[in-house]
């Protein structure tokens, strides 16, 4: 068996008290068992299988080394992933939060170079690396605690509200947007978490933020285009993913001035920029004209440098379709 490598053939379970002198293959079988966990161990359950001496002449010779009290990384790379066993592995009853639970849940997070762990109002003491979030009541197991690519992880709702403040300013909205347009929470069950944890940072400004998310606004422009031109007073009221069927399909529309049947679509320059999505986007509007809707579609540019702008063709836009349509004044 290499060093350099897992291998295929399952390793002899071995009891403390089994003596092997061939120190070799006892280091390559504690090598390879760290790999089988993530390149982790623990001290004590190192020495439930191996001998003291096996454990540390491999310290001693380098090929694995101290991470924590009581915990020992292989020696090399010391990538984010093992980061975070490692630091597990120290605070056992711990699991990942902040931005770290934004990443393991594959939400938009930033970089940081400690790992956040939530532990217990007793928990170890933080040790190099690792941020501890003393939490009162916390417990290692569900519902509040779940397990994702064998890591304890806080709930996705949890990872979204407290990573608020870590996050710049301009991020700060991403997860949420993200979680909610993909179906993986609601902004009530966002919301529901959220008023049940008053003294969180940064409480206001995600209640105003869940709120939007509930009223249909999914990606950044949308909410842009709420708070900037479709809150003006001079407009009339419309809905947000407003629901067509069109034959067998069902689209929802970004905006909907139902009365005129006025459908405003926003379209972010990453997304629709592309000649496929164009064709897409021509065929969308063709069938939603068959049903008598007007689609105008706004650019993220246009959007931006031009809100008044917007607003006064949007106005416009109505009049003429109220007088097309012969719906009083």
């Amino acid at each position: 068996m290499r060093e350099s490598g897992l291998s295929t053939t399952p390793l002899p379970v071995m009891a403390p008290d089994v003596r092997v002198h061939d120190r070799s293959l006892m280091r390559t079988l504690l090598l390879a068992r760290m790999r089988r966990q993530g390149g982790v161990i623990r001290r004590d359950a190192a020495l439930a299988q191996f001998p003291v001496h096996v454990v540390d002449d491999a310290l001693r010779v380098g090929l694995i080394t101290l991470a924590h009290p009581g915990v020992y990384r292989l020696a090399g790379s010391f990538d984010k992933a093992m980061q975070r066993r490692a630091a597990l592995a120290y605070c056992q009853d711990g699991a990942l939060s902040h931005t770290d639970a934004l990443d393991v849940w594959g939400l938009p997070t930033g970089p940081s170079r400690l790992v956040h762990l939530t532990v217990g109002p007793d928990a170890a003491n933080t040790s190099r690396g690792v941020h501890l979030h003393r939490r009162l009541g916390h417990h290692p197991d569900a519902p509040a605690v779940l397990r994702r690519s064998g890591l304890r992880v806080v709930r996705l709702e949890q990872a979204v509200i407290e990573s608020w403040p870590l996050l710049p300013l301009i991020d700060r909205r991403a997860p949420a947007i993200v979680a909610v347009r993909e179906r993986r929470t609601t902004p009530e069950r966002l919301l529901g978490l959220l008023e049940s944890q008053p003294t969180t940072r940064g409480i206001r400004d995600q209640r105003r933020l869940f709120a939007l998310l509930a009223a249909g606004n999914h990606s950044e422009l949308e909410l842009w285009g709420h708070e900037r031109v479709f809150s003006d007073p001079r407009l009339p009221p419309s809905a947000t993913q407003h629901r067509l069927q069109i034959g067998s399909r069902v689209v929802y529309l970004d905006r909907a001035f139902i009365e005129e049947m006025v459908a405003v679509e926003l379209d972010g320059a990453a997304y629709h920029g592309s000649p496929r999505q164009r064709d897409l986007d021509n065929r969308r509007d063709a069938g939603v004209a068959k049903l008598g809707w007007l689609t105008i579609r706004y650019s993220h540019p246009r959007l931006h440098a031009d809100p008044d702008g917007v607003v006064e063709e949007l106005l416009e836009i109505l009049e003429r379709r109220r007088k097309q349509l012969r719906i009083p004044a």
